[in-house]
């Protein structure tokens, strides 16, 4: 079972979003939706494993396409925590992005801990 969670890019054509907080593994299904008649951008789902003193190190996990004509793609990972992004790295043009986490359930007797900051 998956959870919905908010946006991490909500209609956004540049910038870093916001970050999803995964403290225990799970599995995550990003959701990426073009709206409009997109011509041109990427999204690359990016993840943080640990945080130094130093900052963050983000890796690169995937660049996907912007769906065009209000299209829908998915990329989906393996059990994984720390911090995730949706990153657009290729300005939308002539429409927007919108990026959605779907997160499967921790076990029951345990609080879930996932949040978007």
């Amino acid at each position: 079972m998956m959870r919905v969670l908010k946006a991490l890019q909500d209609r956004a054509t540049t910038g870093a979003g916001k970050s999803l907080v995964l403290p225990e593994p799970r599995r995550v299904r990003f959701l990426i939706r073009g709206e409009g008649r997109v011509s041109a951008g990427a999204v690359t789902i990016e993840c943080c494993p640990d945080s130094t003193k130093a900052g963050k190190f983000w890796m690169e996990l995937a660049t996907i396409a912007v769906p065009a004509d209000n299209g829908l793609t998915q990329y989906y990972t393996e059990e994984a925590s720390g911090l995730f992004r949706a990153r657009i790295s290729r300005p939308v043009s002539n429409g927007t992005v919108t990026v959605t986490p779907l997160v499967s359930r921790g076990p029951p007797d345990r609080p879930d801990r996932t949040k978007i900051v």
